[in-house]
């Protein structure tokens, strides 16, 4: 009894994330026959954005920067242009200390005013003192060690350590300085000073283009974006509900991925190509290599990643009164009492977030310091959210802000951790995969960088890897 007859393309895709659809589309860009295999029901992965009641919301990522060089090379090509929106203007930024939102600077002439009590005087001019530190840069460096070195203790606890859970959801303890913010890191390295390091760098700079400046969505959400990529594909090279359980070796130097549907083990299928991206999460991407001894520590490098868990509350109401807090959001550093990693105010950057006269915001809890929030019930982890909104922002006058909506989602894979050594053990694994298993390569947010934009340029860069190891192989052949 034959299986069934494999479908042949150039290139198969693993995983329909924003990784797996920016390779897709570079791939078809030259002319390749692609076929991207996603196990949901629907392509975008933690991009994905919904409408309700009036509102829209984010299930993960809220916004690109102007410095996304890879997504505006997306939009540019999809001509997405005109669904961009651009930020409301960099508004206010708070920090939660001693049971207040505390407002940060707005600029370098805000430092030091009175009402800049973000940090203490003492902890402001040991943090100006930045350049005048002795530069001991170690690769063994957590954020933490870094920033108390560079910036003193009170600034790695309370602007250091709360960015870096807005960021990754981390812990500022476990995370490697070189691995979480290499540029910083390599400043420091070269320079023996952050701020030396930067300003040489500018210096040292090229002219480049002028880039865009601000935070940027689309009119109807990220979601757009993934959509968008895949709708622009050919027909048929985008295949959703279907899981890859392995891919096999061919004698011809071809791959073979074995899937199943996703709600239909034996529904069975199979796509051979002469190249892979292994565009899933790292445990995904572990399961799905071949039994292979060699491929031992690949496996074992991917295993070991860490992906934090995390549980976004978005709640929205009426705002007569014109009290709900305005600007980006607020971050609270860990040790103030409260669960909730930070809040953002989503309604106060981008227009149509909320119907006229409301409000959006959404809550952030969980992360490596504390997973198990990410699990309580709906209806706690809104209390505490709302506590710890009404704590940082007590109302003094005004009507009182009114709540009739509300949306929990949890992600229990959702921002791979950047721990010391990360990035070589990653970059090990890479390449030791590519030697074993030739035209089969990763990509994806655990690799180079977390952003969006890191997302789809690891996507795209693993095209151009694929290809060129490719070439040098026929031109060797040739030889």
């Amino acid at each position: 009894m034959t299986g069934p007859v494999p479908e042949t393309v150039d290139l198969a895709i693993v995983g329909g994330g924003i990784t797996g659809l920016a390779a897709a589309w570079a791939a078809h860009q030259r002319g390749l026959r692609v076929k991207l295999l996603e196990a949901r029901g629907t392509v975008g992965g933690k991009i994905r954005s919904e409408h309700r009641d009036g509102y829209l919301f984010e299930w993960g990522p809220n916004s690109f920067m102007g410095s996304a060089t890879a997504i505006w090379q997306l939009i540019a090509d999809l001509k997405l242009e005109d669904e961009v929106i651009t930020g409301a203007p960099p508004g206010d930024r708070y920090i939660y200390r001693n049971r207040l939102a505390r407002r940060l600077p707005r600029g370098p002439g805000d430092f030091f005013k009175k009402d800049s009590d973000f940090m203490t005087l003492a902890g402001k001019l040991r943090m100006m003192a930045e350049p005048f530190v002795f530069g001991d840069a170690r690769e063994t460096d957590t954020l933490l060690d870094f920033a108390r070195r560079r910036l003193g203790p009170e600034a790695a606890q309370y602007l250091v350590a709360p960015f870096v859970s807005g960021i990754y959801a981390g812990d500022a303890e476990q995370l490697g300085a070189r691995d979480a913010f290499p540029q910083l890191w390599q400043w420091e390295m070269e320079a023996g000073s952050v701020v030396m390091g930067a300003l040489l760098g500018k210096k040292a700079a090229k002219p480049k283009t002028p880039k865009r400046r601000g935070l940027f969505n689309f009119k109807n959400g990220l979601g757009t974006l993934p959509f968008a990529i895949a709708a622009a594909l050919p027909p048929d090279s985008v295949r959703t509900a279907t899981v890859v359980n392995e891919i096999a070796g061919n004698a011809d130097h071809t791959w073979t991925l074995h899937c199943h549907a996703t709600k239909d083990e034996a529904a069975t299928s199979q796509v051979r190509a002469k190249h892979v991206i292994v565009a899933a999460p790292p445990q995904i991407a572990a399961q799905v290599l071949p039994a292979d001894p060699a491929l031992a520590p690949v496996r074992a490098a991917l295993l070991d990643v860490q992906l934090c868990r995390v549980a976004v509350v978005h709640y929205g109401g009426t705002d007569a009164g014109h009290v709900a807090p305005q600007g980006f959001g607020m971050l609270i550093p860990p040790g103030e009492g409260l669960r909730t990693l930070g809040i953002l105010f989503p309604s106060s950057v981008f227009a149509g977030r909320a119907p006229e006269g409301h409000y959006l915001h959404s809550g952030f809890l969980g992360g490596a310091r504390d997973p198990d929030a990410a699990e309580l019930p709906d209806d706690t982890l809104f209390s505490l959210v709302q506590r710890a909104q009404e704590q940082a922002f007590p109302q003094t006058g005004g009507e009182a802000l009114g709540h009739e909506f509300n949306q929990v989602i949890r992600w229990r894979d959702a921002i791979p951790q950047y721990r010391v050594g990360h990035r070589d053990r990653m970059n090990q694994a890479r390449t030791t995969l590519q030697q074993a298993m030739p035209g089969v390569t990763l990509a994806g947010n655990y690799l180079d960088g977390i952003s969006i934009n890191d997302s789809a340029a690891s996507g795209i860069a693993a095209v151009e890897r694929l290809f060129a190891a490719s070439n040098a192989v026929s031109a060797r052949r040739s030889s």
